[in-house]
């Protein structure tokens, strides 16, 4: 288990919480299988998340690499399923942060979202 505060604990509980927005299942290995890509499945998405900031260090950017996108659509595409980035900034000092001090983006495809493909 990972220690309460650190960035893997951090990340994890990012997982959690989408996965159970989304309706999903999170990946045991965080995507790290290939078996098991990326970090939430659900029935249409393949979720990626990305988590920056700590307790000690809030953070006040986090970057989408197009490479990463790349993997993420490629392997949900290979299922059958849309690629979707899943950020969060762990800022509380932000005007966009939760109670809990994060700001969570999404990231998808416009011209999937237009055509509505993610509507579930």
């Amino acid at each position: 288990m990972a220690k309460r505060g650190s960035t893997k604990w951090l990340s994890v509980r990012q997982e959690d919480d989408i996965a159970r927005r989304f309706a999903g299942k999170r990946s045991l290995s965080s995507g790290g299988a290939v078996t098991d890509q990326g970090d939430v499945r659900t029935e249409k998405l393949l979720i990626e998340c990305k988590h920056r900031g700590t307790f000690d260090k809030p953070a006040r950017s986090v970057s989408i690499h197009l490479d990463v996108f790349e993997k993420i659509a490629d392997e949900a595409w290979s299922e059958g399923r849309q690629p979707v980035m899943a950020l969060r900034i762990y800022c509380p000092d932000s005007v966009l942060s939760d109670e809990d001090g994060n700001v969570d983006i999404i990231a998808r495809l416009i011209d999937d979202d237009r055509r509505g493909r993610y509507a579930e």
